[in-house]
């Protein structure tokens, strides 16, 4: 009995030793297929350019291609939830604004990142800019309010994310403007529907617009961030006109579904924060979407997301904002 108990333990201490490399050696070539990274917002639009050019960077150093799945809709829920249920084996990723999908703006199918997702590296910040017709008389926040009092129910928002409209919201309950969101699937139709006169605002990054807004096509009238823009130094904030009392913007980053090993996570990251670093890539991205890229670590995406959420939670309660 003793000789045939030794030999099982020999046999099981073989077993594991063959099984250890191997397991590393798997790890250590990740990765060994193409990346999927989805996004919840159509082609075009800040989210989807800048996840392009991440996407065009992270594939030579990674040595797989990085592929982007645009899946729009429902508040980027359906692209949430495909992560939150992806397999954890590092080839899928969710990228975009985490708030999008959050329980403070959507009632059904709701994904809270910052108890159920796993933070990868966020890769940029934003502020929102709002944006006007030219058949809306107006060129500053006191003439849109005057324009807006002289003829109710007449200013359509394209409703481009839920976080956008709820700003829209606080910045209308705090100025007096009566307004009523349309809901579009993402910045490229917005824009269209902007140009033809089919809506009267929108609230978004300005990437899509900037040329339109240079001739004169669409009108800016102020942003969400504490200061004035380099790309646009004409546009003040909104703390400067007294429009809102918080700064805000769109923050985007990468996510990967929960139980995906940190060793991938910190790989994917770390080549996110090196790429942030990179004179080339910085310029690539600063022409292309007119904000710096940031490549942090997960716990930097991870505070960031939270601490928009502890605000986004404050507004809504404010304004009496309900999941839509």
């Amino acid at each position: 009995m003793k000789s045939i108990f030794r030999k099982l333990l020999v046999t099981a201490a073989v077993t594991a030793s063959c099984i250890t490399p191997l397991a590393s050696s798997a790890q250590g070539h990740y990765p060994n297929k193409p990346i999927r990274i989805i996004l919840g917002v159509a082609a075009g639009g800040l989210i989807d350019v800048s996840a392009r050019l991440v996407a065009a960077q992270l594939s030579p150093r990674l040595g797989q291609p990085v592929i982007i799945d645009n899946r729009p809709g429902a508040a980027t829920t359906i692209a949430a939830n495909a992560v939150l249920k992806a397999d954890p084996d590092g080839y899928t990723f969710f990228y975009g604004g985490a708030m999008s999908a959050s329980p403070i703006f959507v009632k059904n199918g709701a994904v809270d990142f910052v108890t159920q997702m796993k933070p990868v590296s966020q890769t940029l910040s934003a502020p929102f800019y709002l944006l006007l017709s030219t058949k809306v008389p107006a060129t500053t926040i006191q003439e849109l309010v005057a324009f807006s009092k002289k003829n109710p129910g007449k200013l359509n928002q394209a409703d481009i994310s839920p976080a956008s409209t709820m700003v829209m919201y606080a910045i209308a309950e705090r100025i007096g403007l009566d307004f009523t969101p349309i809901p579009y699937k993402g910045s490229a139709p917005a824009l269209t529907a902007l140009i033809s006169g089919e809506v009267e605002m929108v609230l978004d990054t300005v990437p899509n617009y900037v040329q339109h807004i240079k001739t004169g096509k669409v009108r800016a009238i102020m942003n969400t961030g504490r200061a004035r823009m380099s790309q646009l130094p004409d546009v003040p904030s909104g703390i400067e006109t007294k429009s809102i009392e918080f700064s805000t913007g769109s923050m985007f980053g990468l996510w990967a579904p929960p139980g995906t090993p940190d060793a991938i996570v910190k790989r994917v990251s770390d080549e996110i924060s090196a790429l942030s670093k990179d004179p080339a890539f910085i310029a690539k991205f600063r022409e292309t979407t007119q904000v710096d890229p940031i490549g942090s670590t997960p716990a930097g995406l991870l505070k960031v997301v939270a601490a928009d959420k502890a605000l986004y939670e404050r507004v809504a309660k404010r304004i009496g904002y309900q999941p839509q």
